[in-house]
């Protein structure tokens, strides 16, 4: 009897896990698709005061399965009284089955910004404001090796152009020759890109890690006007602390690296420590140099209705090779933020966040989708 009982509990599982598994392998025909547009007023002490208009589009591909987890298009435009500008489109695309996975930017900025030198001991008296233009274009094609795991190239072009250069805070004349790239030009090049992530959700993860190690090549035998190389490696993981409802209070961690290596890197394809995903709080590019170490963490907890809170705090260092790395030059910073939930079904929120870092700079932040 005891055998008798405990074959069927046997095929009792099974048959739930074929059916669970037969369901994830199913065309979806429940989930619905949903756009949020708005327009809104931000401030940061990177653009002053933001006027723009923010669109998000989240989907499945007409074929994908129950088990393929939401695509997503984010469309965000704005100008400043900065007199900045910028045009950005972002997409994250799964395929039938998450057998390709397609990642990309398209972006064109105006963008006007304060410039203090390469490295992580410069002064806020070398502040300089520095103006350029470009278009930029990244695409990553991946394909899946096995379950959450992906394997691809990378395609990139940008231009710069319109690239000026004026005077330090007490005066002293711009010498422009000392902008890494300040001639503008083409940066292009072909990367490859291995990304292992298990996150539920794109935008908005509670549970799971993501993992992308990408390095590119930029090279005049792809038509760039600089040489060099970038190695960029990620590194999140997230716990669901909830001890009711799921997703309530998540912890989540990022590990990041960005190493470039070559004597001509222009300015902007350095790493630049600070803005609106790490080191919130310091102005981007505040310090910047050839390579970059960054460690953040974020505590999320969910409070009523459809509002949620956060606090985050975050440490980084930039220096030009190993041989010159200070652990003295950390720079800290830390805040926190309300979320409002646009989006139950995929967890996708609304975000504004507010920073303080070194040297007492701070910055209020205002976008979709978390930080990291």
């Amino acid at each position: 009897m005891r055998l008798f009982f405990r074959l069927c509990l046997l095929h009792l599982f099974i048959s739930v896990i074929t059916c669970h598994a037969q369901n994830l392998n199913e065309r979806d025909t429940v989930y619905k698709h949903q756009i949020t547009a708005f327009p809104y007023p931000a401030y940061a002490q990177e653009t002053s005061w933001e006027f723009g208009v923010l669109s998000v589009f989240q989907f499945k591909m007409p074929d994908a399965t129950f088990g393929t987890r939401p695509s997503n298009a984010t469309f965000i435009g704005f100008y400043t009284l900065e007199n900045q500008l910028r045009l950005k489109l972002e997409h994250t695309i799964f395929t039938k089955n998450e057998d390709w996975l397609l990642e990309g930017t398209w972006e064109h900025s105006k963008y006007p910004e304060k410039y203090y030198g390469v490295g992580s001991t410069t002064s806020n008296e070398d502040e300089q404001l520095v103006d350029w233009s470009k278009i930029d274009f990244r695409q990553q094609i991946l394909k899946k090796l096995k379950e959450k795991m992906f394997l691809g190239l990378q395609l990139r072009y940008a231009n710069y152009w319109d690239i000026s250069l004026g005077p330090k805070k007490d005066g002293t004349p711009a010498d422009i020759t000392t902008l890494p790239g300040y001639e503008g030009g083409s940066v292009s090049g072909l990367g490859t890109t291995y990304k292992w992530d298990t996150r539920d959700l794109v935008l908005s993860p509670k549970e799971g890690f993501f993992i992308e190690g990408r390095f590119e090549v930029y090279n005049s035998i792809f038509g760039s006007d600089y040489n060099f190389n970038v190695l960029t490696l990620d590194l999140r993981k997230y716990f669901d602390l909830s001890r009711e409802k799921e997703g309530t209070s998540v912890l989540a961690f990022q590990g990041l690296t960005k190493q470039t290596f070559g004597d001509n890197t222009p300015f902007r394809e350095m790493a630049l420590m600070g803005g609106l995903n790490m080191m919130r709080g310091v102005y981007e590019g505040r310090w910047r140099d050839q390579k970059m170490v960054a460690l953040q963490s974020e505590f999320r907890q969910h409070l009523f209705w459809r509002i949620g809170m956060t606090a985050f705090i975050g440490t980084a260092n930039v220096f030009s090779t190993y041989e010159n790395f200070d652990s003295q030059g950390f720079k800290f910073a830390g805040g926190g933020g309300l979320r409002f939930l646009i989006n139950k079904k995929d967890k996708a929120s609304i975000r504004v966040d507010y920073g303080i870092g070194s040297e007492k700079s701070s910055g209020l932040y205002l976008t979709f989708g978390e930080a990291f």
